[in-house]
């Protein structure tokens, strides 16, 4: 039938998409933010890679413990 295969965050290491090869090629070169770490991910053939995409100023992410109360 379809053949799955799972993307993983270049970052975290967790599953962005599960999809049939065929609809991920349709998808190629696109860019994907993780739920989880916030990072963006370029979709290259069959995997993901980081994106050179720099221009989104919230992208910036921060985390409560490095934050100055």
């Amino acid at each position: 039938m379809y053949n799955f295969k799972s993307l993983i965050c270049y970052n975290c290491k967790s599953v962005i998409l599960n999809l049939p090869e065929i609809e991920i090629s349709k998808l190629n070169g696109l860019n994907f933010q993780c739920e989880c770490c916030g990072h963006k991910n370029l979709l290259t053939q069959f995997s993901f890679s980081k994106s050179v995409d720099t221009n989104d100023p919230y992208l910036n992410i921060l985390s409560v413990d490095n934050l100055a109360l």
